[in-house]
């Protein structure tokens, strides 16, 4: 359950020389902080990361309140490990949980979502770091490469993090045999670069033996209430005949002729001989994307400032060609951004943008229209919600047919009368799918 972060990989030499001669840059807007410019790699790392999910990506999940609870788990966790500060925790509407090159941990909201207590999201969080105490992610990205199989060294990480994060959990005082409930509720699938779900499960649970500690079941479900469920539609949803981004306040109607080729986050359609590719970005990487386009054109619409230009067929380069300059462009190399040559129209909103591409192919450039999102349009694309419920008698949760197809917890949890018990606020309802052409 990490990642190493491809553009710090690239540009180790230039990281490890960071804040060499260095004044105090801007990235994204913003002055970079002491770390970028005090060689602490780890520190600036870390910053850049978390300042493009809020700047660039609009990943981060806003809600301070659960994110001080996940912080505080992590801090117990931490006093428990040879750390001399606990990680920073970001909470990301996105479906990896990693630690990452930079002393942050960042768990997806859909994690969270599956978890069923305060222990559970404490052994994701302990696994996570465990990765950041053996500076595994660091060595990945900055040590020599390894002799054997690569594939094999990371199997053997992550093996390693589980059995440290057990560990950890009874050192904090946390039921061991809450690692495995989590894995169980977190893993749904294989991949070659962790061992196998089953093998890990049965690993950890030898490992707990069972031992009892500190469940926390009321404390995690109290703070979650509220909380989404699932992808949150708000960045891009197709309501009827329009898509609509509740997050910009914008909507673009369809044509019926239109043919749809995705949904979710990024729209993907033909219209005629055209075809065109939108999608939503932070503000701050916006306005760095403007100030790159060639012949711009700008018209201030009821909606905000549209500029329509061409994306450069060169990257252009700053004056910047100090090491955490060198590293600022490798990494804005990999953030949602048109190619080189592309036609693109980008609506600028107090809350980010909306980057459009166009490939007129041999016809004119299509009709954009634009337009705010209708209350009906909104009211449809409000994500379900978690909300808590208390169990009417004892029993397990499939006997009690809890929630009314509305659950979100284990059916085969016992509760006793008056337990919470995770539900969302309605049904799910089935997305409308795009059409395929």
């Amino acid at each position: 359950m990490t990642r190493a972060h491809a553009p710090a990989a690239r540009l180790c030499a230039a990281a490890l020389a960071l804040g060499a001669g260095c004044a105090r840059p801007q990235y994204l807007g913003t002055e970079v902080p002491a770390p970028c410019t005090a060689r602490d790699v780890e520190g600036c790392l870390g910053w850049m990361m978390e300042r493009d999910l809020a700047a660039v990506e609009l990943g981060l999940y806003d809600d301070a309140r659960l994110r001080g609870y996940v912080q505080g788990v992590v801090d117990r966790l931490a006093r428990a490990s040879r750390l001399e500060r606990p990680p920073r925790v970001l909470i990301a509407d996105q479906s990896e949980t990693y630690a990452t090159a930079g002393r942050r941990i960042v768990i997806a909201r859909t994690t969270i979502e599956k978890l069923g207590s305060e222990a559970e999201l404490a052994g994701i969080l302990a696994h996570e770091l465990a990765h950041i105490e053996a500076r595994h992610v660091m060595v990945s990205l900055f040590g020599r490469p390894p002799d054997g199989d690569p594939l094999a060294d990371r199997r053997d990480s992550e093996a390693v993090a589980d059995e440290r994060a057990v560990w950890l959990l009874e050192r904090a005082g946390y039921a061991p045999s809450a690692m495995g409930r989590a894995l169980r509720a977190v893993l749904e699938g294989e991949d070659p670069e962790h061992p196998p779900r089953a093998e890990r499960i049965a690993r950890v649970d030898a490992l707990a033996g069972g031992r009892a500690g500190f469940e926390g079941r009321a404390a995690l479900l109290r703070h979650v209430e509220g909380m989404v469920i699932g992808r949150d539609p708000r960045l891009g949803q197709r309501v009827g005949d329009a898509w609509v981004v509740p997050a910009l306040g914008v909507a673009l109607d369809l044509d019926e002729d239109d043919a749809v080729r995705s949904g979710g986050e990024l729209l993907a359609l033909r219209r005629g001989e055209a075809r065109i590719v939108a999608y939503a970005i932070g503000a701050p990487w916006a306005r760095e994307l403007v100030a790159t386009l060639e012949e711009p054109r700008v018209a201030a619409l009821p909606l905000g400032r549209l500029t329509a230009g061409t994306v450069p067929a060169q990257a252009v380069r700053t004056s910047d060609d100090s090491p955490l300059g060198k590293l600022a462009r490798a990494i804005r190399s990999t953030h949602p951004q048109p190619p080189a040559g592309a036609r693109v129209v980008i609506l600028e909103r107090p809350a980010g943008a909306l980057v459009i591409e166009l490939d007129p192919g041999r016809g004119d450039a299509p009709r954009l229209p634009l337009r705010a999102p209708t209350e009906a349009e909104l009211l449809r694309t409000e994500p379900r919600r978690i909300v808590i419920e208390r169990a009417a008698a004892a029993g397990t949760l499939a006997e009690l047919a809890a929630c009314r197809g509305r659950l979100l917890d284990d059916p085969a949890r016992r509760v006793a009368a008056g337990d919470p018990i995770k539900c969302a606020d309605r049904p799910a309802r089935r997305s409308p799918l795009l059409a395929l052409p």
